[in-house]
């Protein structure tokens, strides 16, 4: 697949996961807060597609969480969007936001004068 395409079907995949777990998975959000689709990564032959999320309660369990909707999900997400195969879902907690809060934070606390 063109790269170009490839990054305007990663787009439009994280926008169809996203709705697709504020609407259909509202318990979900419940138990985890705020669940977050951070990126989607599509490999070149279709096979894959790594879904990072994260969440601000409960992040060990989220992927498996998420895990158990991945045929609903598939199964939506072949009806939504013009795949010639649509790739198998492999939810992957994505750690950058406790990094990045975690810079802020020693940032902070510097003493700059």
């Amino acid at each position: 697949m063109k790269q170009e395409r490839l990054v305007r079907a990663q787009s439009i995949s994280k926008k169809i996961i996203s709705e697709y777990i504020i609407t259909e998975l509202q318990e979900l959000c419940s138990d985890h807060w705020i669940v977050t689709v951070t990126e989607v990564i599509i490999s070149n032959d279709l096979g894959y597609m790594d879904v990072f999320v994260s969440c601000l309660m409960n992040t060990q369990d989220l992927t498996k969480s998420l895990s158990e909707y991945a045929h609903p999900l598939h199964r939506s997400l072949w009806k939504k969007v013009d795949f010639v195969k649509v790739p198998k879902l492999r939810f992957r907690y994505d750690e950058s936001g406790k990094d990045s809060s975690r810079i802020y934070t020693t940032i902070k606390n510097l003493d700059l004068k």
